[in-house]
C-alpha cells in the first residue's frame, strides 16, 4: 500500500482556504473570492508548499481542513497569522489604563498563545486577566483575535472550555 502524502493548499493572505487539494481541483485562481487578496500555495519565507489535506490513495476520508498558522518547513507564521498577531499587538497599545510594562507583557502573552509552547497557558491566563480588566470594545477585539490565533490548550483557558 502506498503511503499518504500532504496535498497542496491554496489560501489567500487573509487565511481564506480556496482549496485544500490543488492537485484535485481546478485552478484556485489568483485572488480570493471572499476578500480579493492574493492566493498563495507556498510559504513566502521558504517557498515550501502549504500543507493541505492528507491524502491516502484508495481511502475516502471526510475532514475539516483549516489554514495552518505556521509553516511546517521553516516555522514562520503565514501571512494570515502574522496579520492577526500584529493586529492583536496594535490593540494592546489601544487599551486604556494599562501601563507600558503591562502592554509589553500582554504582547509577549499574545506570541505565547499563538506558538503553543510551554508558556501558552500562562500567556492565555494573562490575556484573560488583563483583557477582563479592560472590558472595552478594544479589549473584546483583542480577546477575539487572541482566541483565533491560540493553540488548543491556550484556547481552552481563554474561552473557559
Amino acid at each position: 500500500m502506498t503511503d499518504g502524502r500532504y496535498l497542496t493548499a491554496a489560501i489567500c493572505n487573509n487565511g481564506h482556504v480556496a482549496t485544500d487539494a490543488v492537485e484535485f481541483h481546478e485552478n484556485p485562481g489568483k485572488f480570493c473570492q471572499h476578500c480579493g487578496t492574493a492566493i498563495i500555495m507556498a510559504c513566502p519565507h521558504c517557498r515550501a508548499a502549504i500543507r493541505g489535506d492528507y491524502h491516502v490513495p484508495g481511502v475516502f476520508a471526510l475532514s475539516h481542513y483549516s489554514a495552518p498558522a505556521f509553516c511546517h518547513n521553516c516555522g514562520k507564521p503565514f501571512p494570515w497569522t502574522a496579520e492577526k498577531l500584529a493586529a492583536a499587538k496594535d490593540l494592546a497599545d489601544e487599551l486604556e489604563d494599562v501601563s507600558a510594562d503591562d502592554r509589553a507583557k500582554l504582547k509577549t502573552a499574545i506570541e505565547e498563545v499563538a506558538t503553543g509552547g510551554p508558556r501558552a497557558e500562562a500567556g492565555a491566563a494573562r490575556i484573560k486577566r488583563m483583557v477582563g480588566k479592560a472590558g472595552t470594545a478594544v479589549g473584546q477585539a483583542l480577546w477575539k483575535i487572541s482566541v483565533e490565533v491560540a493553540s488548543e490548550a491556550a484556547k481552552k483557558i481563554l474561552t473557559g472550555g
